[in-house]
């Protein structure tokens, strides 16, 4: 059987994003492989997928735990990196058709380019490259109705997130701490005496000229924009059908059987930097609904708070460290999240408003907050500034007016249904593991 091997950056919201297009890719014939970290077993087990453990030499994790000295860990990882092939050992047992890389790991891209296996990078988030009057996504700026002043404010807005990623990359790559991946990719394409077509005009990581990049957002969500050529949109890749946890779905049934407004809110747990910006936030919410009692708040923490520091609480206000989200999404009248692409894609297709707190600058966090008001789908807010009252004010709003903002999401929506960008993504998938074949038959 051809198989394709799914290199995923290992979190829940990467992984629930590649399995729509796993399943579909499995519908049409081909066996799937998720090359992974065991963390992830459970979860990809779950969905009915293979998971192959990476290899121990590139599981930092473990690794890290090992060294008593952050630069141990650098030169043990680009010494790895220079020697080793990530997906060796994969390659050699399974001999996949196609590798699907996440674009969180396309520095490993490297690694595959003197095999005869091809590759397609895969984006969980908007297109990436710049493009005139389209700012980078960690901007929150709205681009305007006015072309000239818009094209200048964004060119503006590039120049400086360009000048402050290239600066990163050289103070990592100098430092005898960090990690420039960027830098070690190069260091790596010099010593197969190879000339990258690096595109590096973009939000995040690298990407490649001349591979091509899916990309899982939905093409209707971003702003109106050119795109690469390369580039293919085949969202909203969400599987609204997967399997959550029954125990979660009952440990909720309570509070959703009971009448009135029900909120929900999710802020992630990935990013543990801000940890404490995340509990402050939860202490505001949690005293806004003890002053509107007519309002239900279910509170997921995540994994790394623990539920019980905020306790007492008001009754109507539940407070749990994982939930089954798309069933919350669902039931409830409203959705409070970081503006992860995940969160806001399934808020469409379920249709539930939502109000997008942007967590991290440094993602496509503001990005995605700016694109939720530009379509109309619900509000923002500022994190660090907004304060219980003005926060309040926004759920107000959003609650008083919400068949306004469910209409919009169900025309946003159809279109993303409509458009069959899904379908021609599977085809083309197909299409291009044959006319690899040719090329390397020849």
């Amino acid at each position: 059987m051809r198989t394709i091997l799914f290199t995923v950056l290992d979190t829940s919201s990467h992984l629930n994003a590649m399995f729509k297009l796993a399943k579909g890719l499995k519908n049409a014939g081909f066996s799937i492989l998720f090359l992974s970290n065991p963390k992830s077993m459970k979860i990809i087990d779950k969905e009915g997928f293979r998971l192959v453990l990476r290899q121990e030499a590139f599981q930092f994790e473990e690794i890290s735990k090992k060294m008593h000295h952050p630069k141990e860990l650098k030169e043990i990882v680009e010494g790895t990196f220079r020697s080793k092939n990530f997906f060796g050992e994969a390659i050699r047992i399974y001999n996949p058709k196609l590798v699907i890389l996440d674009a969180s790991f396309i520095y490993y891209s490297v690694h595959l380019l003197e095999s005869k296996i091809p590759i397609i990078t895969v984006s969980t988030k908007v297109c990436q490259n710049k493009a005139p009057g389209i700012p980078p996504f960690q901007s929150s700026y709205i681009p305007g109705k006015i072309p000239l002043f818009t094209n200048l404010l964004v060119e503006g807005l590039w120049i400086i997130h360009l000048i402050k990623k290239k600066w990163k990359d050289h103070r990592d790559n100098v430092s005898p701490e960090r990690l420039s991946w960027y830098h070690m990719a190069r260091r790596y394409m010099k010593q197969l005496n190879r000339h990258p077509k690096f595109v590096t005009k973009r939000s995040s990581h690298f990407g490649w000229k001349d591979i091509p990049e899916l990309i899982l957002s939905p093409r209707h969500f971003d702003f109106p924009r050119p795109f690469p050529s390369n580039q293919i949109h085949i969202g909203p890749v969400v599987d609204t059908e997967r399997r959550e946890d029954q125990s979660e779905i009952d440990k909720v049934s309570e509070v959703l059987s009971t009448e009135g407004i029900k909120v929900y809110c999710a802020m992630g747990s990935y990013d543990t930097e801000f940890r404490n910006d995340r509990i402050k936030f939860f202490v505001s919410l949690i005293n806004i609904f003890l002053l509107r009692r007519n309002w239900q708040l279910i509170l997921s923490t995540g994994r790394d708070i623990d539920p019980s520091g905020f306790r007492p609480v008001p009754d109507n206000v539940h407070l749990f460290q994982s939930v089954p989200q798309l069933h919350l999404i669902k039931n409830v009248d409203l959705m409070i999240n970081h503006g992860g692409m995940q969160s806001i894609t399934e808020c469409i297709l379920l249709e539930t408003p939502m109000l997008v707190f942007p967590l991290n600058p440094n993602l496509d966090q503001p990005g995605n907050a700016a694109r939720v008001v530009y379509h109309r789908l619900g509000m923002r807010g500022k994190l660090k500034k907004d304060t219980a009252k003005q926060i309040e004010n926004k759920v107000d709003e959003l609650l008083t007016n919400r068949s306004f903002y469910v209409k919009n999401i169900q025309r946003l929506k159809q279109q993303m249904l409509d458009s069959g960008d899904f379908e021609r993504g599977i085809a083309f998938i197909e299409s291009y593991i044959k006319s690899q074949e040719v090329i390397h038959e020849a």
